[in-house]
């Protein structure tokens, strides 16, 4: 079947899954960019919330430029229930939206390490009033030093292009960026995004 053996890595991608600027990029040799009329954008998680949002996020922002994409809510089902679809049905979901191009991304790592953080010193004013008279001095309070965990999300996208006939021709391009210390799936799923949509544009991976 026509594209069958690109389609399939995508579906292991799927169930192999457990686990700014680009720190790390790859570019397929003499790949010189293309225009995709149809962008299907997968993120690969058990937490729904956390697909749903970083999905919805990279889709909007390539909206905005111009680029037609939609998310895999549709298509798939929540993650947990993936291993439940055979590679044919993955495939068959795929190829039936038309898309020419697939946007997979997943986290590959999750580093821990300790921070020393030193204390400071602050100091602000204090006024009084005894009798008639205010006065002014100043006090200050002192936070001690301490050590915080900080933890960095790393997640790696890879997108293929549908039209190749190989597998060694269908990842056209992959890039690994890190989050640390995300305070919430919105403001990771912002940050990423927008690192992503701009590293593809400004390459000229996606035209």
């Amino acid at each position: 079947m026509k594209n069958r053996i690109i389609l399939i890595m995508i579906a292991m991608l799927f169930l192999w899954s457990c686990a700014t600027t680009m720190n790390y990029t790859w570019v397929k040799e003499n790949y010189q960019g293309k225009h995709f009329e149809n962008i299907l954008v997968i993120c690969i998680s058990k937490n729904l919330e956390a697909r749903s949002t970083f999905e919805n996020t990279i889709v909007e922002m390539l909206k905005e430029e111009g680029i037609t994409a939609s998310n895999s809510l549709t298509l798939f089902p929540p993650i947990k229930y993936m291993t439940e679809l055979t590679e044919e049905q993955i495939e068959s979901r795929i190829k039936s939206g038309n898309y020419d191009a697939v946007l997979v991304s997943s986290l590959v790592d999750i580093n821990t390490q300790e921070i020393y953080v030193s204390g400071t010193n602050t100091y602000y004013p204090v006024h009084y009033r005894y009798r008639r008279h205010i006065y002014s001095s100043y006090s200050y309070t002192y936070t001690p030093d301490y050590y915080r965990t900080q933890q960095s999300y790393v997640l790696e996208t890879r997108l293929f292009d549908i039209s190749a006939s190989t597998k060694e021709d269908a990842i056209v391009w992959s890039g690994q960026s890190s989050i640390t210390d995300p305070t919430s799936y919105e403001s990771a799923s912002k940050q990423y995004a927008k690192t992503l949509v701009k590293t593809l544009l400004e390459s000229q991976i996606i035209k």
